[in-house]
């Protein structure tokens, strides 16, 4: 394949929802003739491989048990030469062409503020050790809470992330700026930072462990020097899941 640019849908799919069909159409709607793979994360049904390559998508039988994390991976080391990758989950709904974002090195769909603690708080005021950027994005002007703070949901969650990245370049800040889904568009030098870190050995294998991995993409892209804020929807607990430009479902997977 010698596209520039790759739309990456990773794909769970046992008959219960037209998802897949509707993300597919509403690239090949606001894109001229995009390139899209689907990396199928090891559907029970595999009916859909017929009808999408109906619709000229190229389906990979991958076998992924990583969820969507295995999915990109999948991707990035299978296509060298695509220089720009959207990274998706079969549950997403175009609603514009959002190239004006590919100029970026990284843009996030949401993001969400996050601490190495299980729960969240509420943000009233920010304490003063937070680095500016921080400071900017979740304090009004007023001195009041613009936005909430958000952990992990358990301690387990906390201790994988931490054996995980032990075995990278990277490590478990106090407070981040973590990627709802984990979905994301961003060039190919940004996923081959991560690759030569190792941070693509970090697989997840339960629904825990992938929730984990909204914040471990997040630390990853911060710590490279990127800025997860630069978004399409903007922060995750402010903002609905379908805008002008963007929709995201949701179903009850395991």
């Amino acid at each position: 394949m010698n596209a520039k640019k790759l739309f990456v849908i990773a794909c769970y799919y046992d008959g219960s929802n037209n998802s897949i069909f509707e993300c597919v159409d509403s690239i090949q709607k606001y894109y001229k003739s995009p390139q899209i793979v689907v990396i199928d994360s090891n559907s029970p049904d595999k009916s859909y491989f017929k009808k999408l390559k109906q619709k000229k998508i190229i389906v990979y039988n991958a076998k992924n048990r990583n969820y969507d994390t295995g999915a990109y991976w999948y991707a990035y080391k299978k296509f060298k030469k695509v220089n720009f990758f959207y990274f998706l989950q079969d549950s997403v709904i175009f609603k514009k062409n959002l190239s004006k974002y590919e100029k970026k090195d990284l843009t996030t769909f949401r993001y969400f503020l996050s601490l190495n603690k299980v729960g969240g708080q509420k943000l009233e005021k920010t304490s003063k050790n937070l680095q500016n950027r921080i400071y900017d994005l979740f304090v009004k002007k007023n001195g009041k809470k613009n936005h909430d703070i958000y952990g992990f949901d358990f301690i387990q969650q906390i201790k994988w992330c931490k054996l995980k990245l032990d075995k990278t370049d990277y490590f478990l800040p106090k407070v981040w700026l973590s990627v709802f889904g984990p979905i994301f568009m961003c060039k190919r030098i940004v996923m081959k930072k991560l690759y030569k870190k190792r941070f693509n050995r970090i697989l997840p294998t339960n629904k825990l462990e992938q929730m984990c991995m909204e914040r471990l993409f997040g630390i990853a892209f911060q710590q490279e020097g990127y800025d997860v804020s630069n978004s399409i929807q903007g922060e995750h607990f402010t903002t609905p899941f379908e805008t002008f430009n963007f929709k995201k479902k949701f179903f009850k997977r395991k």
